[in-house]
C-alpha cells in the first residue's frame, strides 16, 4: 500500500503549490517523519523506508541525469 500512498502523496502536492512550499521549509533532519505524519494525516499510507527508497532512487536518478 505504501508505494501507493507515496504516489497519491505526491500528486497532492504536485497540485498544492502552497503545500509543496511548506514542505521545502522543514528541516533536513526532520523532512522524513514530517512527510509520513502529513501523510497519515491526508489518508495516506506511507511508510518511511519507501520513502527513503524513493529519496535515493531521485538522487540516483539526478545524479546519472548526463550520463548515457
Amino acid at each position: 500500500m505504501s508505494k501507493e500512498g507515496l504516489a497519491a502523496l505526491r500528486a497532492r502536492v504536485h497540485a498544492d503549490e502552497d503545500l509543496a512550499q511548506r514542505l521545502s521549509r522543514i528541516a533536513p533532519e526532520l523532512f522524513d517523519g514530517e512527510i509520513v505524519r502529513l501523510a497519515a494525516e491526508m489518508g495516506c499510507d506511507v511508510a518511511e523506508d519507501d520513502l527513503r527508497a524513493a529519496a535515493a532512487q531521485a538522487r540516483q536518478a539526478w545524479a546519472l541525469r548526463w550520463i548515457r
